[in-house]
């Protein structure tokens, strides 16, 4: 699924707000003559503009305290992780938002700024270590889907000096196939490409790569180092030229540059690139723009309405967003395509509106109706005033309906908003924050109603309070964000949480829980799980594991550090020690030295991590074991060939009985029998001379086969001869029933059966040539196993006379040289072979 999404939101993509035509050249690339001396003058003049936004974080959880920039101008967002910027210096045609935290990979939106409140959602990804990997190597970091990132070893602090040293990778894929990739990705899908032209890309995937030194100190490749990229192509996907070009995100400017290329190798683009930012697969296409204006039945328009287009063409989906508060939205559209356009969720959760627009050949303004039975409307009103009674010129509501949280901007204290709603879920709830008087309105709950829900006027006169004195405000402590603080009580003692002195009930104080003394505890996540402290009631990460120890018991060692490397190295602000025993472990005593050597009758050991911010610990178990290898397939593993020691692994039920063998041979001796054979036999394993006694075949017959070469056996029986015994193991030697004379009587039917007197051969016209002679194996479908079968031979004499023989042959296909047969006595019917 290809992505055109995100190009804009609440105003046009490279066009002014009015959505005219600005004669912005979106074909194919750029010839070498055309040069642009200053890229930044496709952007038009500078202007102010309002913003509003969201900030959140990767499982759709609102970030606090990021810091947002827009130009010079700079705000950090609420508990809500929302921010508001009133008057920011941008361009006509380019607004570039940056957002940043600690612990996450700095995220951005660009956009074509309009008239009103500008209004985005920037998702920041999680800046966990996918791996780490050591300079001066080369090496491989990839994902499970198979995209990856090669080193060349070669790295740089932020000064340009060589670094030395482990080097923790992060490693995200932006897949087009995932609606969230337009709230993930930096800045819009426009760029500069290599001839310093604008133009809007199509996304074919992006990557992003961060490199941090181990104390957090942030790299990048070396002058004259590259690395080689590779990203699946998405599902969807239609088109896969064999190139592709490759863009580099520009984090000071905003926007794409082209730089080099990738090719098509098996599912994957790959190409080598020279530093790390976010890079982009993509190429251009032809575009027009398309304004589209929503409105319900009675032709009022729909604000902040979620609107999405998918391109059969592309076969993708472009997501744009939200409507503006004119309910219009206006972007770029592939030229001379059909589309469907959808509103998702309209009236009720997972309802869709669905249309089909275009094709359109040049820049077009349309109005949709958008509809459904089971929709209802309403207009909700409202003025809101601050405590002096003027009206709010800077706050946002947060509305709670069909299931979900909205962001509303309240501007000049005035909401005036058609809703669609469900007529089975009327509830709503309804807070508004002004952000410059710090206060809220109190918690509106009711129903909607048709044609008007008007909720009056109101004051925002209650105070950002802190109930309970534990330095988060009353507001914040609304973890569901349902607006009703009563029914938030996290550590379920029957005290809502801003009430509750101690939120999460670990016994320390949410005051004392505010690490960085910012007066926030909410900021504070000492343990890296993304929930603050205060209502985490165990600030330490820790889970179990499973450890090989090297070298073989009784001498199993297990080094401690290679342990945390390998399980824990994701994990932040922790100690470790090891345990034998939970109790131990639990009250911090006997810990086990570094490295632990044991005598492998150890099964599991016990992990203490004291979390150095908070000294707060847990435990876990950590599963030791040998590595069972088998590397010859002998049914020894290599420790017990290399030690002699009997494993207590089930899985190995073999016993090496004190003999050490080579773990890369299954024949150590090469006798004959494997090591597992000789070991369970009581032979040596080392002397070709001693093998397992021979095994004794006992198979009917009338006459002694004792102590008889079973490659040369054959027996007389009358004018018709019949072998006692085959041995049908392809050496050449007895593999065949062969009947001497039977060709004297071509006319005769041969029957051969088990000891359940079941038929398992049958064929006329019998004759000793390999296609139609008895070899062991059955031609009626039951299954013959090594014993004594009983055959009969009808056949007809040179006078027409019918003749019948019967007897006994013994099939063996798993024998020894010298085996012996011993007589045994077939009178009373069958004697399978028994191998003693």
């Amino acid at each position: 699924m290809k992505l055109f999404r995100n190009l804009f939101v609440f105003a046009c993509v490279l066009i002014v707000s009015s959505c005219e035509d600005d004669n912005w050249n979106t074909d194919n690339p750029t010839t070498e003559e055309e040069q642009v001396s200053n890229f930044s003058e496709n952007f038009g003049s500078s202007i102010n503009a309002r913003f509003m936004g969201k900030v959140i974080n990767e499982e759709n959880n609102p970030i606090s305290d990021a810091i947002i920039s827009i130009g010079n101008t700079m705000t950090t967002t609420d508990s809500n992780g929302v921010f508001s910027i009133l008057d920011a210096s941008v361009f006509e045609k380019f607004a570039y938002i940056t957002a940043k935290k600690e612990g996450y990979i700095n995220g951005s939106r660009a956009l074509v700024p309009s008239d009103g409140i500008n209004q985005v959602t920037i998702m920041l990804l999680n800046l966990d270590t996918t791996a780490t990997i050591n300079s001066g190597e080369i090496s491989t970091v990839d994902l499970q889907n198979g995209t990856q990132v090669t080193f060349d070893g070669n790295f740089v602090n932020a000064e340009g000096e060589s670094y030395s040293g482990a080097v923790n990778v992060t490693l995200k894929h932006l897949n087009p196939d995932s609606n969230t990739m337009e709230l993930q990705m930096p800045g819009m899908l426009f760029a500069e490409n290599a001839n310093g032209s604008p133009r809007v890309l199509e996304t074919y995937g992006m990557i992003a790569v961060e490199l941090r030194s181990t104390s957090g100190e942030e790299l990048n490749l070396a002058e004259g180092s590259t690395a080689e990229i590779s990203a699946p192509v998405p599902q969807n996907v239609t088109n896969t030229p064999p190139t592709i070009p490759l863009w580099s995100f520009d984090e000071e400017n905003g926007y794409w540059k082209e730089e080099g290329s990738a090719t098509l190798q098996g599912g994957n683009y790959v190409g080598n690139v020279s530093h790390f930012s976010f890079w982009n697969w993509d190429f251009q296409y032809p575009a027009v723009t398309l304004c589209i204006t929503l409105t319900d039945v009675n032709g009022n328009p729909l604000p902040y309405t979620a609107l999405d287009l998918y391109s059969p063409a592309l076969a993708s989906t472009g997501s744009y967003g939200y409507t503006n508060a004119n309910g219009e939205e206006c972007g770029l559209v592939p030229a001379n395509d059909e589309m469907t356009l959808v509103v998702p969720s309209f009236g009720c959760v997972a309802n869709e509106f669905t249309t089909t627009i275009g094709p359109f050949s040049s820049d077009q303004n349309i109005t949709i109706q958008v509809s459904d039975a089971d929709a209802l409307l309403t207009n909700f009103i409202g003025v809101f005033n601050d405590c002096s009674g003027n009206p709010i010129t800077e706050g946002y509501m947060q509305l709670f309906y069909n299931d979900s949280t909205q962001t509303i901007p309240i501007d000049n204290g005035i909401l005036d908003l058609a809703i669609d709603y469900c007529s089975d879920n009327t509830a709503y709830s309804a807070l508004v924050v002004d952000l410059l008087g710090n206060q809220t309105t109190d918690v509106v709950t009711g129903n909607f109603t048709e044609p008007t829900t008007d909720l009056g006027s109101q004051m925002s006169c209650v105070d950002l309070t802190d109930s309970d004195d534990d330095g988060v405000f009353d507001i914040d402590e609304d973890v569901n964000g349902d607006t009703d603080l009563d029914n938030d009580d996290t550590d379920g003692d029957g005290i809502p949480n801003y009430l509750d002195e101690d939120d999460d009930g670990d016994g320390v104080n949410t005051i004392d829980e505010d690490r960085d003394n910012d007066g926030n505890p909410s900021n504070d996540d000492s343990d890296g799980d993304d929930i603050p402290d205060y209502l985490d009631n165990v600030d330490v990460e820790i889970y179990g594991a499973e450890v090989a120890g090297e070298g073989c018991a009784p001498n199993l060692i297990f080094d401690f550090d290679a342990v945390i490397l390998q399980s824990y190295s994701g994990l932040i602000n922790n100690t470790y020690s090891f345990y034998l025993s939970e109790a131990d472990a639990l009250a911090d005593v006997n810990p086990l030295p570094n490295p632990f050597i044991d005598d492998g009758t150890t099964s599991m050991l016990f992990v203490r991590a004291t979390n150095t911010i908070t000294n707060q610990f847990a435990v876990e178990v950590v599963y030791v074991y040998e590595d069972y290898l088998d590397s010859d397939q002998d049914g020894l593993s290599d420790c017990e060939e290399l030690t002699g020691v009997n494993s207590s692994n089930p899985n190995f039920e073999c016993n090496p009985n004190g003999n050490i063998t080579d773990p890369n041979d299954p024949d150590s001796d090469d006798d004959g029998f494997d090591d597992c054979t000789e070991a369970q036999a009581g032979t040596d394993p080392n002397d070709p001379a001693s093998f397992p006694d021979i095994p004794m075949f006992n198979c009917c017959n009338n006459d002694s086969l004792s102590d008889l070469d079973v490659d040369t056996i054959m027996n007389s029986n009358l004018d018709v001869n019949f072998p006692d015994l085959i041995t049908p193991n392809g050496d050449g030697y007895n593999d065949l029933f062969n009947i001497f004379n039977i060709e004297l009587y071509p006319s005769n039917m041969l029957r051969i059966y088990n000891d359940q007197d079941e038929l398992v051969f049958l064929r006329e016209n019998y004759d000793n040539e390999p296609l139609n002679a008895f070899d062991g194996d059955t031609n009626t479908g039951i299954e013959i196993f090594d014993g004594t079968l009983r055959y009969e031979l009808i056949f007809s004499d040179e006078d027409g006379q019918e003749n019948i023989r019967n007897g006994f042959v013994c099939v063996v296909t798993q024998v020894y040289s010298g085996t012996n047969f011993l007589e045994s006595n077939c009178n009373t019917g069958f004697d399978p072979i028994i191998v003693d």
